[in-house]
């Protein structure tokens, strides 16, 4: 490797390290982080002081001006992202190519592709004004990239996705039957409101999920009873997704937290834990987003469990 190409790699190990795997520990990291943060807020405020139309045109060289510099902050820092993922662990063994292409197509890569869309739209396309700030408003959703704990929530939606999906399909099915037995029950009476099934949806989600604006009721006295029915049946109902991903969140941070100790027990055969193996096990505690704080109480507990140990045998 010739000497230019090895600072080229040093500066892009260096711009990584900054981005992605410094974040907890180099104080420049840090500073760059709370930097973006800020400049996402404040990107999203001025979206939505924009949409108010007298005060967008009171302050629209301004409003136009900051959306360029940000535009051009978050457009360098993707293809800082997209140049340095060759960096990280997983894309090891495959081609610089292969593994930006592979980068470029993760969810985290496409949310900071979605902060750049509008000046591409722009560009190239005549879109609606409100479109665009849809979009800049989802500039939010880079916030993941500094705040770990999307990234657990990410976890439990993935794990508990078929359990969920098939409770918002029975809730479905009963949303349907809410509305069909309405349409048959109130249809003549109340056309407008339930004259069709398709009409008679509006009143059956608004009831199964007991928001209950109250713009559409029954009339009749067997349509009061059965809306009873399917607002006692949407009170558990809709609590039971909710329920799944509570106690699947609790379950997921304790599974880390177990993994985590298993691996400090196996650092610990030894008597001691040395800098290889602190390190192994901080780059651990990072990937299961364990706070460093969490990593030195459990070493400190599992390694005066280790030391107070007696045998079995001999009581010694």
């Amino acid at each position: 490797m010739s000497n230019q190409q090895s600072k080229v790699s040093n500066l892009r190990v260096k711009t990584y390290q900054l981005l992605e795997s410094e974040t907890r520990t180099s104080i420049t990291a840090k500073i760059i982080t709370w930097l973006l943060i800020l400049l996402i807020i404040t990107n999203v405020v001025a979206t939505i002081m924009a949409s108010e139309r007298d005060y967008f045109l009171s302050y629209k060289d301004s409003f136009i001006l900051f959306e360029h510099i940000s535009l051009t902050i978050f457009c360098f820092e993707y293809l800082l992202r997209v140049w340095c993922c060759i960096e990280a662990n997983e894309y090891q063994g495959i081609s610089n190519f292969k593994a930006r292409i592979k980068y470029i197509f993760t969810p985290i890569a496409l949310i900071d592709l979605i902060a750049v869309l509008p000046f591409v739209i722009a560009m190239f396309f005549s879109v609606d004004l409100r479109t665009l700030r849809l979009i800049r408003v989802l500039r939010l959703l880079k916030l993941t990239h500094y705040f770990q704990g999307f990234n657990i929530f990410t976890t439990v939606i993935i794990k508990e996705s078929k359990n969920i999906a098939a409770a918002m399909m029975v809730m479905i099915f009963l949303i349907i039957i809410a509305a069909s037995l309405m349409h048959s029950i109130e249809g003549i009476i109340q056309p407008e409101a339930f004259g069709s099934i398709i009409h008679s949806f509006w009143w059956a989600v608004v009831t199964m999920t007991t928001v209950g604006y109250g713009d559409v009721v029954p009339v009749t006295a067997v349509g009061k009873v059965v809306s009873t029915f399917i607002m006692l049946v949407g009170v558990g109902l809709v609590a039971l997704p909710a329920a799944m991903l509570a106690a699947r969140f609790g379950e997921e941070l304790r599974e880390r937290k177990e993994n985590l100790d298993a691996h400090i027990k196996g650092a610990l055969t030894d008597g001691y834990i040395d800098n290889e193996e602190f390190q192994a096990l901080e780059t651990l505690a990072d990937k299961l987003e364990i706070e460093p704080e969490e990593l030195q109480r459990s070493i400190a507990l599992l390694k005066e469990g280790h030391n107070g140990k007696k045998c079995p045998h001999c009581g010694k």
